[in-house]
């Protein structure tokens, strides 16, 4: 799978709110609306890189070449930051299963374990680390694959004597939850609410499925890349999208959407579904060891989330969006400043030692959604921009999606939504996952920081800016200013966003290529 690393507790656990919520035919129906979302925005983020295929391009790049430099920084820096908020919500995840599993008072040696074995393990030099990659996300794929079969067994056969269960928790207690309100439009909503909660699995689903498909670009193989980017994400939005999918039905008949071991008594994030169907079918040991491989995914995905962080902190240093101190690398080819920047985001996992640690899981899974909408809203606005510069300079597209551009059109609609909506969560009085208020600040707080991201940039714009420019050694790590001699001041270069020209046609297929401009800051 495309994202198999990131495949953690947005699956495992999150799917157990969204049941709670919205009911077993809800969650399935959410998933597939989901999976057609990523979809969209995937064929709409591939059209666009397959141009101009870059290993920085879909989290970065992109944005600097089709929209403005204001705009750009604020999605680059939004999109960095989330992926680090993604490690603290899985530590409190696996804080959360352990802590359910086995209640104690020992949360702060927990975290402490926990975090140090994600942060340690960033640490390590970068061919190890990818190859223990390849370890746990075969694992957390392969504990997805058996509970699915266990859910299989359970529904269909039953075992060790028991009856099998079928779908008697779509008939009782239903197949649909009513939310905030009765009747339709209660269905409706947690419907809705499901939508939002559900999306924690396939957040920036769309960036890393284009990104890992770009990669090669770095090894000077953009010629052929460009015409292997279409099909190579088509195959991975199909085994990304058809497990997630089969997985939330699965779930649907492992527990009942009234039991409050899903929320934790609605404090919360609780048990996940399988565990709760493993328990409730008194299978000896199997739950203990579902238990401890949930466990192991949520520690992965957070590893690989910090990975995915601090790469990102540091294309944007390689690129001149960044301090360049983040591009520094040691001699294990580790970014060891971006890495240290981005896992103090981690330390907000502590705040469960005071805030139980099933609310605090809560408020990050809604931080992260929100900041996914918003950087898909952004995602399809570098389409639009890109589509209208290749009417108006009549250049042939390299790849066109049949999708397209309805996709992005309804991308658009559903993130603009999904974002908005987020203010759903404060509604219900009965919820016990804080005020009203402090619910409301969690669901729209991306989108003004993502507005004083873009005001800080406009505002740095008119102020003079010199820096110095970074030197490149022999093997091509780039150094801070610190080291070295100094090179003289020079002004600082941006990437054009003025004409696009064609590459002439005997050279091959048509690209987009960027002339070059020089921005002179005064």
């Amino acid at each position: 799978m495309a994202i198999g690393p990131t495949i953690g507790t947005g699956l495992f656990i999150g799917a157990g709110q969204a049941l709670a919520v919205g009911g077993p035919a809800s969650l399935l129906l959410s998933y597939i609306t989901l999976s057609l979302l990523t979809y969209a925005m995937t064929t709409s983020v591939a059209e666009v890189s397959t141009h101009m295929p870059s290993q920085h391009g879909t989290l970065v790049n992109n944005g600097y070449l089709y929209l403005s430099r204001s705009v750009a920084f604020a999605s680059a820096y939004l999109r960095w930051y989330t992926l680090a908020l993604f490690v603290p919500y899985e530590i409190t995840s696996a804080v959360v299963n352990l802590g359910l599993w086995k209640p104690g008072s020992t949360i702060a040696i927990r975290l402490v374990i926990i975090t140090i074995i994600v942060v340690g393990c960033n640490f390590l030099p970068e061919r190890l680390f990818k190859s223990s990659e390849r370890l746990f996300t075969a694992i957390k794929i392969g504990t997805m694959v058996t509970l699915f079969i266990l859910s299989l067994a359970l529904g269909l056969g039953g075992v060790d004597g028991q009856p099998p269960w079928g779908f008697q928790y779509w008939k009782r207690p239903g197949a649909m939850n009513e939310y905030i309100v009765r009747g339709a439009w209660g269905r409706v909503f947690g419907f809705f609410q499901c939508l939002i909660d559900g999306s924690i699995a396939f957040t920036f689903a769309p960036e890393l499925i284009v990104h890992r498909a770009e990669m090669p670009a770095s090894l000077g193989e953009t010629a052929t890349l460009s015409a292997a980017i279409p099909i190579r994400v088509t195959s991975d939005v199909a085994q990304t999208a058809f497990p997630y999918i089969l997985s939330s039905l699965a779930m649907g008949v492992m527990a009942p959407f009234d039991t409050g071991r899903l929320t934790n008594n609605g404090t919360g994030s609780g048990f996940s579904p399988y565990l709760i169907g493993l328990k409730d079918a008194n299978i000896q040991i199997v739950p203990t060891i579902a238990m401890v491989a949930i466990l192991l995914s949520a520690v992965a995905s957070a590893r690989s989330f910090l990975y995915l962080s601090s790469r990102t902190l540091c294309a944007m240093s390689e690129l001149g969006h960044a301090p360049s101190i983040f591009s520094i690398r040691n001699s294990w080819n580790v970014p060891y400043f971006a890495v240290g920047v981005s896992a103090l985001f981690s330390c907000l996992a502590f705040v469960s030692v005071k805030v139980p640690s099933t609310i605090m899981n809560t408020y990050f899974l809604r931080l992260v959604t929100s900041a996914g909408f918003l950087s898909s809203l952004v995602s399809c606005t570098i389409y639009r921009h890109f589509n209208q510069r290749l009417a108006v300079t009549r250049i042939a597209r390299r790849y066109s999606s049949s999708f397209q551009p309805f996709g992005t059109y309804l991308g658009m609609v559903l993130s603009t939504l999904l974002l908005l909506g987020g203010g759903l969560w404060a509604a219900p009085k009965g919820n016990l996952t804080g005020s009203r208020a402090a619910r409301l600040v969690i669901a729209y707080i991306n989108i003004v920081i993502f507005g004083l991201l873009f005001l800080f940039h406009r505002f740095h714009e008119f102020v003079p800016v010199v820096e110095v420019e970074r030197q490149v050694g022999i093997g091509g790590r780039r150094y801070g200013d610190h080291e070295g001699p100094k090179e003289p001041r020079t002004q600082k270069m941006y990437p054009s966003r003025g004409k696009l020209d064609p590459i002439p046609e005997g050279a091959g297929a048509f690209e987009l290529r960027l002339s070059q401009t020089t921005f002179a800051e005064h």
